[in-house]
């Protein structure tokens, strides 16, 4: 099991709730998530139109990828209170087949992994003793 939590991605009209991958070597300086293109799709983010072109650096080598800043806006779902919801810049991805959080979006959501094995996290304002499990992985 990995860390994976519940959320909502909104862009213009289109939302969609979905399980995302939290990524500790998806390394950036702003709130980035990656996306596959049949939820860009989804999210009218694909075919590319009018994107900038990210150059990122994969353990199978440098590809370039569509990167839409301010693009969607993220809501953690949580069951217990209302999540945080913030603005996020969407990488599309033909490479993956799940939603990624980047370590910088983990950080600012607060989520802090307890046990990478057993999945288990919870948010750096919640109390001591509470934990949360993964969800199970949705798959594009």
């Amino acid at each position: 099991m990995v860390g994976r939590v519940k959320v909502i991605l909104r862009a213009g009209d289109a939302s969609i709730e979905t399980s995302a991958l939290l990524n500790s070597g998806f390394e950036t300086d702003a709130p980035d998530i990656a996306v596959p293109t049949e939820l860009a799709k989804r999210l009218r983010l694909w075919p590319p139109e009018e994107s900038a072109i990210a150059l990122i650096d994969t353990g199978g080598g440098e590809v370039s990828l569509p990167y839409y800043e301010s693009a969607a806006e993220l809501e953690l779902v949580l069951g217990d209170r209302e999540g945080k919801r913030v603005i996020v810049n969407v990488l599309v991805s033909p490479h993956i087949h799940e939603v990624l959080i980047s370590d910088y979006l983990a950080s600012l959501l607060g989520i802090v992994l307890l046990d990478f094995k057993k999945g288990f996290w919870r948010l750096s304002d919640d109390p001591a003793d509470k934990v949360r499990t993964s969800y199970e992985p949705r798959e594009w």
